[in-house]
């Protein structure tokens, strides 16, 4: 039973490794959203905070 629970702990501790490495690669990347931003409605104006 500890050989099973040993490794599904080394898979745990392998798979938030890999996560954290495509987190930080997404992050760091251009997407499309940030080239292509729609201009915002002038409805939208009435909740901004800054006048």
């Amino acid at each position: 039973m500890t050989k099973i629970k040993s490794m599904y702990y080394s898979l745990a501790a392998f798979s938030a490794v890999l996560l954290n490495a495509v987190m930080l690669i997404c992050a760091n990347t251009n997407s499309c959203l940030m080239i292509y931003q729609p201009k915002a409605p002038e409805a939208l104006s009435k909740f901004s905070k800054i006048e």
